[in-house]
């Protein structure tokens, strides 16, 4: 019987539901998992049609040549991609073995943020004004007209290597420093941040998550210390304009299966910016906050869409009637951990999901990128006010209860 080969890449906690549970459990097609030795912790107990193989993505003439064996002996029935940093690479698998799924071409779309805007772009879509930072004429005329830019990989994430530069000097600054391939400038847009996701089937979104990342709490936060906040929008005109917004990116970059991950831009006056998108849930607990809102799990529907059993993802409303947000908890030094919280301290019928797995003597490094926590909480509440409310009571428990030793 032919198998479905996986990727997994990065953090392995995404193969994990809201109850803990493996999101492999009872998968309804075999399943071959390339993992990283750090990760295979995460596949233990698993039982079925389930296959772990340990991998080196650093060699990827190896990973290649292993899905091209496995291909041969088995078949494969697609190859499945969770994390950004496979996106183009299960794209150019599936290219070279003629199998079907996101094409090299669409992946770039979805990778390459100075085309992905491009594309957007000339088909109408607000996006910010970019240049590409090997073009650096281009990128002082942005700084002149605008005053503020964003300096960013073209194919990053979270938010790692992000600048922000506001005169000619910092600019200075940053080129002597000599990294400008591979970077792009754009414009600074001005507004709340939001992450859109949506859960796309023959081409047609049949759900969409969207949530802001509350003001200084986001996703470009992390050097401060503050935590991760974000809130599920569950009913309004602004939840049917990002939809909406979400549905047009969708068809203009080609998607017909998967799942997206999009942030953009809410202007005070109410325009939308486009921001970024990939083609792959996302991080940081948003996937279990959806779950928790909408009893969805968007990492296994996205690994059945990659199946070709799209037919298997139904959707089943949760939490109507409450609104549900995720807090993680980020570290600013390097040190060790005298005391924590325990989970069992968080234990109210309305927190939904707790992690915290670091203990005493452990060492912390200073978070690196935006979703590099220390803990996590997916929580809910029956209104803004509540959830404020519940927050800040959150957040000083935890806090509180955190004491370490720097190094």
């Amino acid at each position: 019987m032919k198998k479905l080969l996986v990727l997994a890449r990065g953090d392995g906690y995404v193969f994990n539901n809201l109850a803990g549970e493996s999101i492999l459990k009872d998968f309804p097609v075999p399943i071959v998992v390339f993992a990283e030795k750090i990760n295979t912790h995460v596949f233990d107990g698993l039982e079925g049609d389930v296959a772990i193989e340990i991998v080196r993505y650093y060699d990827l003439p190896n990973v290649h040549a292993r899905a091209a064996r496995l291909h041969t002996e088995h078949g494969l029935l697609g190859i499945a991609v969770l994390t950004e940093e496979s996106v183009e690479l299960a794209a150019d698998m599936r290219k070279k073995l003629n199998l079907a799924g996101t094409p090299p071409e669409e992946a770039k779309r979805f990778r390459n943020k100075v085309l992905m805007k491009q594309v957007l772009g000339a088909a109408g879509v607000r996006v910010p004004e970019h240049a590409e930072c090997s073009d650096r004429m281009h990128v002082e005329r942005l700084l002149t007209k605008h005053g503020r830019l964003v300096i960013k990989p073209v194919d990053g994430f979270g938010s790692k290597e992000v600048v922000f530069v506001n005169s000619d000097a910092e600019l200075d600054a940053w080129y002597d420093k000599g990294k400008s391939k591979g970077f792009e400038a754009e414009e600074y847009i001005k507004g709340t941040l939001y992450h859109v996701n949506a859960l796309v089937r023959n081409g047609e979104a049949i759900l969409t998550a969207s949530a802001p990342y509350l003001p200084g709490m986001g996703n470009i936060d992390f050097s401060s210390g503050a935590p991760f906040v974000s809130v599920m929008l569950i009913a309004g005109e602004l939840k049917d304009r990002l939809e909406v917004f979400s549905n047009d990116v969708i068809r203009i970059l080609g998607m017909q299966d998967g799942v997206t991950h999009m942030e953009v831009f809410l202007k005070t006056d109410g325009e939308i910016v486009f921001c970024e998108v990939g083609a792959r849930p996302g991080g940081g607990g948003i996937v279990l906050m959806i779950e928790a809102q909408y009893g969805i799990n968007f990492v296994r529907a996205s690994l059945l869409l990659q199946a070709g059993r799209g037919d298997l993802v139904t959707l089943e409303q949760r939490s109507p009637n409450k609104m549900v947000g995720l807090m993680g908890f980020r570290h600013t030094y390097s040190s060790f951990i005298v005391r924590i919280a325990k989970p069992e301290a968080f234990n109210e019928d309305w927190i939904h999901f707790v992690k915290i797995d670091k203990k005493e003597g452990d060492f912390i490094a200073p978070s690196g990128h935006c979703t590099d926590f220390i803990g996590l909480l997916i929580f809910s509440a029956a209104d803004l006010g509540e959830f404020e409310r519940q927050r800040v009571n959150l957040q000083q428990r935890f806090y509180s209860a955190l004491e370490t030793k720097a190094v």
